[in-house]
């Protein structure tokens, strides 16, 4: 039953009550009553939070590595120790904040919501990272090496964003763009993670400008589809 249906049932009760009189009053509560509970059903309570935002790193994670494996894995080798440190540390950091974003989207009232602060938060601290780490400001072919690395990123990002969002659907969101705008996040961080493992340019402007630009992109696709999806539910 929907809330529309409901708010019918109790208007048509009201309406009762009023043209019958006192009398009618408590036939008319009756009959609402057993029109709104007659298909009510028990839900199956979501599982904690920190479960949900577990998965969600891990499947960030499996999308990466798993498209990494089949892509080679290339930029993993041309890391240094330090640099995979510092850059897996911001992506884990920045993957936790996005899955907490998303966990609170899926239930009303779970608190603030983070999906704004995911989306801008990851991509600073990856960029930050990467000026702390790599070197390589010259812009000599930026767009040819990196156009094909944000479209790579995009490509895995899209469909882990779907999953994403087949996960959040076991719970009941209200704010859908915020929800959109956080699994996008999370999804384009799991591009991130595949371009730092496979792709051998570590020019910062490089990284910074392409690989964390597919968070941003990413974040956006996510906020719009939300939005769209919202806009489709008030008009029907």
């Amino acid at each position: 039953m929907t809330p529309d249906e409901i708010g019918r049932l109790m208007a048509q009760a009201a309406h009762r009550a009023f043209t019958d009189g006192e009398a009618g009053d408590r036939a008319a509560a009756a009959r609402a009553e057993a029109a709104i509970l007659h298909d009510l059903r028990p839900v199956r309570p979501l599982a904690p939070d920190s479960l949900y935002t577990l998965i969600l790193v891990l499947l960030c994670a499996a999308a990466a590595v798993d498209a990494a494996s089949v892509l080679g894995m290339a930029g993993l080798r041309a890391l240094s120790p330090a640099q995979c440190v510092l850059v897996f540390s911001a992506l884990l950091a920045g993957a936790c904040l996005a899955a907490v974003a998303c966990t609170r989207a899926m239930r009303p009232a779970s608190g603030k919501n983070l999906g704004p602060l995911a989306w801008i938060l990851a991509p600073s601290l990856l960029a930050a990272v990467v000026a702390l780490a790599f070197e390589g400001y010259g812009t000599g072919g930026l767009v040819n090496e990196g156009v094909p690395c944000l479209k790579a990123g995009l490509c895995l990002a899209l469909p882990t964003g779907l999953a994403i969002s087949l996960l959040l659907r076991r719970g009941f969101i209200l704010n859908r763009s915020a929800a959109g705008l956080a699994a996008g996040a999370l999804a384009g961080i799991a591009g991130v993670a595949m371009l730092e493992l496979h792709c051998p340019n570590l020019k910062a402007i490089h990284v910074m400008v392409w690989h964390v630009g597919v968070v941003i992109a990413s974040g956006g696709i996510g906020f719009f589809l939300g939005l769209a999806s919202r806009s489709r539910l008030v008009a029907r």
